[in-house]
């Protein structure tokens, strides 16, 4: 499918720092497509320049095949929602999703795209509410609707749950990820958040220090990491003899495994009880530091048990760097 959106050699400077390096992307239409990273690592002010809120020192970016990186924001067919959703305290709801639509000349189906969108998201019958009477999560879908009322090409979001408890949190994202499905817009999802970008995105965007690490599908990115810190980055890791296990991937018997599988003499120091299954945290022989984990009903070990690590040669994360 032909891209949406697309970066091309993108970078932002900075006085004595350098944001955003030699970005380069697109996503096609419908996809949700997530930048990840830790804090300072570029993602948000890579969303700010494709919203038009800063402007790249070099590179292009593509809208619909179009440059648009001397546009301004109003210019632009994309729309935001915000970390801390920036909805007007003295609007109702039905006020603030009408807002951006009175801003020029209003539509004539102006009430008839409110009430679309107030639908989609779940917030009939709460048009008259003001921001201070609504939970977190109506408030981050009235920021949703007051941005797809625009009809925009790419919906920007910026860490938009990360205000949001942790129960709350998986229910919005799993709502925002039919949302996405059912209005077939692209979505450039921000987030510091690996399980959050793991599951509601298409294809995922790692960054770090201002450039991108590696691009793919969640399952590919787990998986298959090019590089040690997208390994790191996504979950936790073991690193053995220069290459790295998941802890999920570490099996732990009580006696030596037959065969010729990669195997560790190791002693149990602790076993975590995590619900559904047991971290156990180990030293091996060689004094390195090993953690598996393993299903609950497994997990017959103590602190002190002496156990064989062992694992498939296919479950080793090996790098070119």
């Amino acid at each position: 499918m032909p891209a949406v959106l697309e970066l091309r050699n993108v970078s932002k400077h900075f006085p004595g720092h350098t944001a955003v390096d030699q970005v380069s992307f697109e996503a096609p239409r419908g996809e949700l497509f997530s930048l990840l990273g830790p804090s300072g690592c570029g993602k948000t002010t890579t969303l700010r320049l494709i919203a038009g809120f800063e402007s790249p020192t070099t590179g292009e970016i593509f809208l619909n095949g179009e440059p648009v990186q001397t546009l301004p924001p109003y210019r632009r067919n994309v729309s935001t929602v915000f970390q801390n959703y920036a909805l007007f305290p003295h609007l109702t709801v039905r006020a603030n999703i009408e807002f951006g639509l009175r801003r020029g000349k209003v539509p004539p189906d102006l009430a008839a795209r409110v009430a679309q969108v107030i639908e989609l998201v779940r917030l009939s019958g709460k048009e008259s509410r003001y921001p201070h009477q609504m939970s977190g999560g109506e408030k981050q879908r009235a920021a949703l609707a007051r941005s797809l009322v625009l009809a925009p090409g790419v919906l920007l979001l910026d860490e938009p749950l990360s205000a949001l408890d942790p129960n709350l949190r998986k229910q919005v994202r799993a709502e925002l990820q039919q949302l996405q499905r059912r209005v077939g817009i692209t979505f450039l999802f921000v987030t510091h958040d690996q399980e959050e970008a793991l599951s509601v995105s298409d294809r995922i965007a790692v960054m770090n220090s201002g450039r991108i690490e590696q691009i793919g599908s969640p399952r590919e990115l787990y998986l298959q990491p090019r590089t040690r810190f997208v390994a790191s980055f996504l979950g936790e890791v073991n690193w053995i003899d220069g290459f790295g296990v998941r802890p999920e991937s570490i099996r732990v018997s009580r006696h030596r495994p037959e065969g010729s599988l990669p195997t560790r003499e190791a002693t149990i120091l602790r076993a975590n009880f995590l619900g559904n299954r047991i971290q156990l945290e180990t030293r091996s022989a060689s004094g390195d530091p090993v953690i598996a984990e393993v299903p609950r009903l497994d997990a017959a070990f103590s602190s002190g048990d002496p156990v064989h690590l062992w694992w498939r040669p296919s479950d080793e994360l090996r790098f070119a760097e």
